[in-house]
């Protein structure tokens, strides 16, 4: 349920200005919203979740959620990619274009405000846009886990000009009009959920499988390149592995820092060695976007290697290779949750 916040709303014109500007503040701040508890607009395409903040660092059990504003601009699809634009209050904006296993993300310095959003990317594209928000809601607070107050939620539309230029898995992009979304968080801290002490449905198949996270980085021509894999095998025969691959590849240009990602889901697409066996091995072969293979091997006393052609295809770009001179290579492996407990504070 929605509930209104008493003030001046895109409506009734205020008699200026900067009137205008203060009263939708007010409003996405909280000040005078008399008790309004709402979820956000079941609208907002559930996607919007990705870019919500992840936890800062907090006490051991408890976990911070940062506050922070920022506006969602999508302007639908296009060539199959759904394309956006967000901007937050530390006056960053981002031109995102993503598809069924691929993204690429634009980012540099611009000004934001509850009025306008103006962002220049070079020849990779622009934002320079009106914003006009409408009512706000807010949620209730998540009672007896956080501390603070909920997120204040906001939506309106905005006039001017987006574009976004072709390159190669990426879709020429110019429009005009659309829906904005605004959100406004506050920080909390929230305790963190305790897994429950009860054995579960799977309690007996984790006991016979072990997991193993393999990170590899590098750098190169400009870019730096994070591959991370993580395989489920059977203790007593992991040649037979499956798990997920993803990727992401940073650089700058021109004072915009360009972020491609893609990734394989659930699949075999490992073979992973007995533990206990010297040396220890990975051999990752891949499908498309991927091509190539990579291996991953260490023996006692020894630096891990991390060789083979494994490249990969990414928005604008492609055959980057993941393997070779200038990665390194790092293996957790344990049972099953043991390595991801271990990344988190």
């Amino acid at each position: 349920m929605r509930c209104r916040v008493p003030f001046t709303s895109s409506r009734r014109k205020p008699s200026s200005a900067r009137q205008r500007e203060s009263s939708t503040l007010d409003a996405a701040l909280g000040r005078g919203a008399h008790g309004c508890n709402a979820s956000a607009p079941s609208s907002w395409p559930s996607r919007f979740l990705w870019v919500l903040p992840i936890g800062a660092e907090a006490k051991p059990g408890y976990k911070v959620l940062p506050g922070g504003i920022e506006l969602i601009l999508p302007f639908g699809q296009e060539d199959g990619s759904i394309v956006s634009v967000s901007a937050t209050g530390r006056q960053r904006v981002q031109l995102a274009s993503e598809g069924n296993i691929s993204r690429i993300e634009y980012s540099t310095t611009g000004q934001v405000s509850s009025r306008r959003v103006e962002a220049d990317f070079g020849d990779l594209g622009r934002v320079h846009v009106r914003v006009d928000l409408g009512d706000f809601s807010s949620d209730p607070r998540r009672a007896g886990r956080c501390t603070g107050r909920g997120p204040v939620y906001g939506e309106g539309s905005y006039h001017g000009t987006i574009e976004l230029s072709h390159q190669e898995g990426v879709p020429e992009v110019s429009v005009e009009r659309g829906r904005v979304y605004f959100e406004r968080r506050f920080r909390q801290v929230c305790k963190r959920r305790r897994a429950p002490s009860k054995p579960g449905l799977f309690s007996g198949l984790k006991r016979k499988i072990e997991e193993a996270v393999l990170s590899v980085r590098g750098r190169g021509e400009g870019r730096t390149v994070s591959l991370e894999a993580t395989i489920y095998a059977f203790k007593l025969n992991p040649a037979h592995s499956s798990g997920t691959l993803s990727t992401a590849v940073y650089e700058r240009r021109e004072g915009v820092r360009i972020a491609r990602s893609t990734g394989l889901p659930f699949g075999d697409w490992f073979v992973m060695s007995r533990r206990g066996k010297t040396p220890e091995s990975i051999e990752i072969g891949t499908a498309k976007p991927y091509s190539g293979r990579a291996f991953y091997s260490r023996s006692p006393g020894s630096s891990p290697s991390w060789s083979g052609d494994l490249s990969v295809d990414l928005p604008g770009t492609h055959a980057i290779p993941l393997a070779g001179p200038g990665f390194t290579a790092v293996l957790c492996r344990g049972k099953v949750d043991h390595c991801r407990a271990k990344a988190v504070p």
